[in-house]
């Protein structure tokens, strides 16, 4: 029992630690929408469930136990009800017909699996690591398990709850604390990709950021069929500031024109500073009838707000604009054409867009 045991926390600890490394790597490369990445959760984590299933032990002298209950308490705090209710699906409908076939014994653990995914539900927070919680829908889960074997097994009861019970709590609880350890490396990571892809004095994205994002936006924009616009910016007479007023009114003047660009585009849309005086902004969902009146409205913003300066003096600042959307330009024109027309808003005499 002791080598099934530790197979089984191998199989455990394999499937999390580089599962999540594969995740991710997937997830980088071909985004989804948040309800594809729940039901893919759901398959993979019910497949998992299911070969949990084929390593079991016994527990006792008849006994065959196993852990196919975790995976749903982890789909249901990756991805909420729905990833829950799919590995739940699967795996009881594998219990009822596939393993051993349908009899009285296989009715009980879908039965069980069922109040498995109840108790998830009620007390698993999506992407909410709560202690105090997962224990409770590991214990009610454990219970639920004792309640089957009672039933079950009537021969050698209690050494069989007896090897069961604390078994499956310490794998539950190793289970919590790689799903913390894993969950702290990704928020590590994140900060550091983060810092890497930002513009240290806006905050915005920087030129490696826009990049990436392009070639994620053109991806997912030909997959969904929906248009996109690249918005390419510059702010007029902006060497003059430096020159007059110094660098660090330049630094104030850059910091407060991200402002504007985050309070004149949508949470969705993608903005980045390239470098220098230019930014980007990718806006997501937009087709070349609409992109026009956006970037006059962001022209305006910046037209009407006054920026602060270091020594308390205000400036009067204006912007030139130029786009092109996707797919009536082609993806290796994109970026050229919107750098095109910023050049004619700005030899038509700035503080426009083309």
């Amino acid at each position: 029992m002791l080598e099934s045991l530790i197979y089984n926390f191998t199989i455990l600890t394999t499937f999390l630690f580089f599962g999540n490394i594969v995740w991710g790597i997937w997830q980088q490369k071909y985004p989804k929408k948040e309800w594809e990445t729940k039901v893919l959760l759901g398959f993979i984590l019910g497949v998992f469930g299911i070969i949990l299933m084929y390593s079991g032990f016994y527990s006792g002298q008849t006994a065959y136990v196993d852990f196919r209950q975790l995976p749903i308490l982890v789909s249901v705090y990756m991805g909420g009800w729905l990833s829950g209710s799919i590995c739940a699906v699967l795996i009881l409908i594998y219990r009822l017909f596939f393993l051993n076939g349908l009899h009285f014994a296989s009715i009980l653990g879908a039965l069980n699996i069922l109040l498995t995914f109840l108790f998830s539900i009620l007390l698993i927070r999506r992407r909410k690591l709560s202690f105090p919680r997962w224990v409770w829908a590991l214990a009610c889960s454990a219970c639920s398990s004792v309640i089957l074997i009672y039933i079950i097994f009537q021969d050698n009861l209690w050494i069989t709850v007896g090897l069961f019970t604390p078994l499956y709590l310490i794998s539950g609880l190793f289970t919590y604390m790689m799903l913390q350890y894993l969950r702290k490396s990704d928020d590590s990571l994140r900060i550091m990709r983060e810092a890497a892809n930002r513009d240290f004095l806006t905050g915005l994205s920087n030129l490696r950021a826009f990049e990436f994002m392009m070639e994620q936006k053109i991806l997912s924009s030909r997959r969904y069929n929906t248009p996109f616009s690249l918005l390419m910016i510059d702010i007029d007479h902006f060497k003059k500031v430096n020159d007059t007023y110094g660098h660090s009114a330049g630094d104030a003047v850059l910091a407060q024109l991200a402002d504007v660009l985050r309070d004149t585009f949508r949470p969705g849309d993608h903005i980045a500073r390239k470098g220098g005086e230019e930014f980007a902004v990718i806006v997501d969902n937009c087709a070349a009838d609409k992109i026009f009146g956006i970037a006059e409205r962001l022209r305006h913003n910046v037209e009407s707000n006054p920026f602060l300066l270091p020594d308390g003096s205000e400036l009067k600042m204006t912007i030139s604009a130029g786009s092109a959307t996707y797919p009536d330009v082609a993806e290796y024109d994109l970026i050229d054409q919107a750098d095109q027309a910023l050049y004619r808003a700005k030899s038509e005499g700035r503080n426009r867009v083309c």
